[in-house]
């Protein structure tokens, strides 16, 4: 089974123009220009799907030039069909599913899974460790939705522990129930990001091996944490035995980091402060990869989220593929559709020339031209 998107509209979404459009199961292509809306329309039905920005753009920024309110809307089909929608305006927005407001957002989001691949996701390996956490979080997230409840709780006090650290009145005795609140909350966080991590790592190596075989079990992928060498947590101790060694570790972290953490008013330890370490031929990927390496472990990422995908939802999530042909040179863009080729979700591409889709009979699939925000099926394609 996998899942689809069978149609999307969007009103005053950035410069899209207002209108539906019919999309394939399989395939289907978005041609057109630099700046003509190819990126504004997968975004905009990244949107609907996850309620976040494909790029790091605030909720205003998606709004049309002079509007105060956009929406975008689609029939999703997958185990159940539903119909989704979404309302915003600069600082808040109205769900709908199938025709009423749903009880909860975890009732909207569940089974809304998408992996987008954008140019931009280059800095997922050189850029901040934010993107790297945030990674990690949106692919547990796609196949346990239970897992934004988590979070939320464990921001939710993290936020206490801040405003009581800054506080001039800290009171030792709520400090002290935040302290076993936070660990507890972080120690599941963090058993979760290792269990992922562990299942990412073969489909990631095995893929990098794929595109330069040359280069096979050249690349690896660690979690860094300030609590120190995980390595036995490797997912084989009962999960409750490991959340309760996490907890410990980070009980010990918070100890240690006392004094530092009150005289500078905030939280110096946590989940929040992590990251992922790439490594190379066994040095750090930033300092020893090449440009062409570096793309290829992120498609090698995006790659090992779609099989934790489709190995625990038993469903293909939606791919989005931003103008990425362009960016690969021949031996990336060859594995790319060999990939796309071997896969049977529903896949969504823009570009600016259709001679850099490697794909066979593409004339069974919808081709759509995009100019000035105005989406178009045509059929004149090839």
């Amino acid at each position: 089974m996998h899942l689809h998107l069978k149609t999307f509209a969007s009103r005053n979404f950035r410069n899209l123009v207002e209108g539906q459009i019919q999309l394939h199961p399989r395939f289907n292509l978005f041609v057109g220009e630099n700046g003509q809306g190819k990126t504004n329309l997968l975004e905009a039905i990244y949107y609907l799907l996850t309620l976040r920005p494909m790029r790091q753009v605030r909720p205003r920024e998606l709004l049309a030039w002079g509007q105060t309110t956009a929406t975008v809307q689609g029939e999703l089909e997958g185990r159940v069909e539903r119909k989704l929608s979404v309302s915003f305006e600069k600082r808040k927005r109205k769900l709908k599913l199938n025709g009423a407001p749903p009880l909860r957002i975890d009732d909207y989001l569940f089974d809304t899974q998408v992996v987008a691949f954008t140019p931009e996701d280059l800095q997922l390996v050189r850029g901040a460790p934010d993107l790297r956490r945030r990674f990690l979080d949106r692919a547990i997230f796609h196949t346990d939705i239970n897992y934004l409840s988590e979070v939320r709780q464990y921001l939710r006090i993290l936020k206490h522990r801040n405003a009581l650290l800054r506080s001039d009145s800290r009171d030792r005795d709520v400090l002290s129930v935040l302290n076993e609140q936070f660990t507890g909350w972080g120690a599941r966080i963090l058993r979760r990001r290792l269990g992922l991590l562990e299942r990412l790592r073969p489909y990631a190596k095995e893929t990098f091996g794929r595109i330069f075989p040359e280069q096979i079990d050249a690349i690896d992928l660690s979690y860094h944490t300030q609590l120190g060498n995980l390595s036995h947590l490797n997912g084989s101790m009962p999960p409750g035995l490991i959340e309760e060694d996490l907890q410990s570790a980070l009980w010990a972290q918070i100890k240690k980091y006392q004094q530092r953490e009150l005289d500078r008013r905030s939280t110096l330890v946590g989940p929040h402060l992590d990251d992922i370490h790439f490594l190379f031929q066994g040095r750090p990927f930033k300092v020893s990869a090449s440009q062409g390496q570096t793309r290829a472990l992120v498609l090698s990422l995006k790659v090992a989220e779609i099989f934790e995908i489709q190995n625990r939802t038993k469903q293909h999530p939606v791919l989005l593929l931003d103008d990425v042909a362009g960016e690969l040179d021949p031996r990336h863009s060859s594995f790319l559709f060999e990939f796309l080729e071997e896969t049977h979700g529903q896949v969504l591409l823009s570009t600016t020339n259709l001679s850099s889709i490697q794909l066979p009979e593409l004339k069974q699939y919808p081709y759509f031209h995009l100019e000035n925000g105005q989406v178009s099926h045509r059929n004149d394609a090839f």
